[in-house]
C-alpha cells in the first residue's frame, strides 16, 4: 500500500515538473527542487526527455539556465531520438542557449543524433544560422571533419541544401585552418562539391567554389568531370549557358577516358540525391558547344537536332501565315469595302484607295485600317522568320530561338486581329468595341505575356542572386492590376 502511494507521489511530482518545464515556470521549479533535490536525475517522459530538452524546445531560456546551474550534466543527456540539448538549441536557432550549452559540455559537438547529424551539420541543414556555426567552430573545430553516411562532408551538405552563406563561411574557415576535409573532398562515389553543384545547377555556389580554388576537372568514380555532368544532363534550363561559360572560363574540360555510357545515369543520380530542386524548368534550352581549341570533346549533337526541329516547326507556321496573309491582302472581305451604288461589283484593294471610294463610311475605314495593318504585321513577321531561317546565318543560341518565338507570337496575334476586323466588318452596328469573346482572347494573350515577363525576371534575379520573394510580393499585385486593366480596356 505504501509502495503504491509512493509511486503515485512520484508520478505527481514528475507531472508537476513536466508542467513547469512546458510553461518555463522558474518559481515552480525552485519549489520542486527544494522538496525533491534529486528530481532532475529522473526522465519525466517516455521519450527520455529531460526538463532541459523540454525547456529548450519551448524557448524557456531562464528555466534552462536554472536547470544547468543545478545539474550541468543534463547538457550531455540524449532523448530517445539521440538528440542532445545542443542539437535542439541549434535547430531552434537559440544562439544564447548554444553558448551556454557549449560551456557546460563542449564535447557534445562531436555527437551525432539519430539521423546521423552532429550539431554543426544540423545547423547547416537548417540554414540561416551563421552565428551558431561560428560558435560551434570556435568551440570544437574538429566537428568540421566529421563525415556523414555515404562519405558526404559538411560542404556536400551545404550544396545539397543550397546554403550559400554557410558554405562561404566554411570555405573561409578551411582556407585559414588546416583540416582533413577540404574543398576537393569527395564522397563514396568520388563526387566533389563541384559535381554536386553542377548537377543542382547552383550557379552562385559554382562561382564561389571556383573562387576558392576547387579542382574544376576532378573525376568521379565514372571518370567524369563537372563539365561532363553539365553537358549530358537530361534537364535543361536557362542556367546551363552560364554554367558552361563559367566552367570553361576556369579551364573546365570534358573527360577523355571517361565512361561516356554512364554520364547520363551519373547526372541523374546526382539530381535524385538532391531532394530540394528549385526551379525545375524543363526547357530544351541549348548549350553552347565545347570548343575543340580547349582540348575538350565536341558536345552531343542533341542540340543541333532539337534546334532543327524547332526551326522546322517555325518554318511551317510562318509559311502558312504568310500564305494566308497574302491571300487576305489581295482579296479583302466584301464587308470592308462598301459602295452602296455598286453592290454587285467586285472590288479590289486598288478600288479601295481610289478617289471614288469615298463612300466608305467611318466604321468601314476603322475596320479596314485594322485589317490591313494587322495583316501586314503578320505577313512581314512571318517573312522575316523565313528569311532568318533560310539565310544561313550562324544563329544557334537560345536568344535566337527566343527572338524567333517572339516574332511568331506577334504574327499569330496580328492574324487574330485581322480575323477580328474581318468579322466585325459585317456588323451593321456602329459600336467599334470588341465583343466579350475577343476580349477574353486578348486577355489570355496578355496574361501569357505577363507570365513570360515574370519568368524571365525571376531567372535574371536568380542569376544575379536577387531576392525573388520580395520581387514577387511587389510584382504580382502590379502585374495583376495591369492585366485587369488591359483585359477591360485593351480590346476597346
Amino acid at each position: 500500500m505504501e509502495g503504491s502511494e509512493s509511486q503515485r507521489d512520484i508520478r505527481e511530482i514528475k507531472k508537476a515538473l513536466l508542467k513547469a518545464s512546458f510553461e518555463g515556470n522558474v518559481i515552480a521549479l525552485a519549489d520542486l527542487l527544494e522538496k525533491h533535490p534529486l528530481l532532475l536525475d529522473m526522465p519525466i517522459t517516455f521519450s527520455c526527455e529531460t526538463p532541459l530538452h523540454i525547456a529548450i524546445t519551448g524557448g524557456h531560456d531562464e528555466f534552462a539556465k536554472v536547470i544547468l546551474s543545478k545539474k550541468p550534466g543534463l547538457a550531455s543527456e540524449f532523448d530517445s531520438e539521440g538528440s542532445s540539448p545542443l542539437q535542439l538549441a541549434c535547430a531552434s536557432k537559440n544562439i544564447e542557449m548554444v553558448k551556454l550549452l557549449l560551456t557546460a559540455a563542449p564535447d557534445i559537438c562531436l555527437h551525432k543524433d539519430g539521423y546521423g547529424l552532429p550539431p554543426l551539420h544540423l545547423a547547416v541543414m537548417k540554414g540561416n544560422r551563421v552565428d551558431i556555426l561560428k560558435e560551434l567552430l570556435q568551440c570544437m573545430p574538429q566537428a568540421i571533419d566529421i563525415v556523414l553516411d555515404g562519405g558526404e562532408t559538411i560542404l556536400h551538405l551545404c550544396v545539397n541544401h543550397n546554403r550559400l552563406e554557410e558554405l562561404e563561411l566554411l570555405l573561409q574557415w578551411l582556407d585559414d585552418h588546416h583540416h582533413e576535409v577540404s574543398i576537393n573532398s569527395a564522397d563514396d562515389r568520388r563526387h566533389t562539391v563541384l559535381h554536386l553543384a553542377v548537377a543542382k545547377k547552383q550557379i552562385q555556389i559554382i562561382k564561389l567554389l571556383l573562387a576558392h580554388g576547387v579542382e574544376v576537372n576532378a573525376l568521379n568514380q565514372n571518370g567524369l568531370t563537372a563539365l561532363d555532368i553539365l553537358t549530358q544532363s537530361t534537364v535543361r534550363d536557362l542556367r546551363d549557358m552560364d554554367m558552361l561559360e563559367v566552367l570553361e572560363g576556369a579551364g573546365g574540360l570534358r573527360a577523355r577516358g571517361g565512361n561516356v555510357n554512364n554520364i547520363t545515369n551519373d547526372a541523374r543520380h546526382l539530381v535524385v540525391e538532391v531532394k530540394d530542386n528549385p526551379l525545375g524548368i524543363n526547357q530544351n534550352i541549348r548549350r553552347r558547344r565545347s570548343k575543340t581549341g580547349r582540348g575538350g570533346e565536341p558536345a552531343s549533337g542533341k542540340y543541333e537536332k532539337d534546334l532543327k526541329q524547332k526551326l522546322n516547326v517555325m518554318m511551317v507556321v510562318a509559311s502558312l501565315i504568310a500564305g494566308i496573309g497574302f491571300q487576305a491582302a489581295l482579296n479583302p472581305p466584301s464587308g470592308l469595302i462598301k459602295k452602296p451604288s455598286e453592290e454587285g461589283k467586285q472590288h479590289t484593294v486598288k478600288d479601295a484607295f481610289a478617289p471614288s471610294s469615298s463612300t466608305i463610311d467611318t466604321t468601314d475605314n476603322y475596320y479596314y485600317s485594322l485589317y490591313m495593318f494587322s495583316n501586314a504585321i503578320g505577313v512581314l513577321g512571318s517573312l522575316l522568320v523565313i528569311l532568318l531561317v533560310m539565310g544561313g546565318l550562324p544563329f544557334n543560341g537560345p536568344r535566337f530561338v527566343w527572338f524567333m518565338k517572339i516574332l511568331m507570337c506577334g504574327s499569330i496575334t496580328a492574324m487574330g486581329l485581322t480575323y477580328q476586323a474581318a468579322i466585325f466588318s459585317y456588323s451593321d452596328s456602329d459600336d467599334q468595341a470588341s465583343p466579350p469573346v475577343f476580349q477574353m482572347w486578348l486577355g489570355l494573350v496578355q496574361g501569357v505575356v505577363l507570365l513570360h515577363v515574370t519568368r524571365f525576371i525571376l531567372l535574371f534575379l536568380e542569376k544575379k542572386g536577387g531576392n525573388k520573394r520580395i520581387f514577387l510580393w511587389f510584382w504580382c499585385p502590379i502585374a495583376f492590376t495591369v492585366w485587369v486593366f488591359l483585359f477591360i480596356y485593351g480590346g476597346d
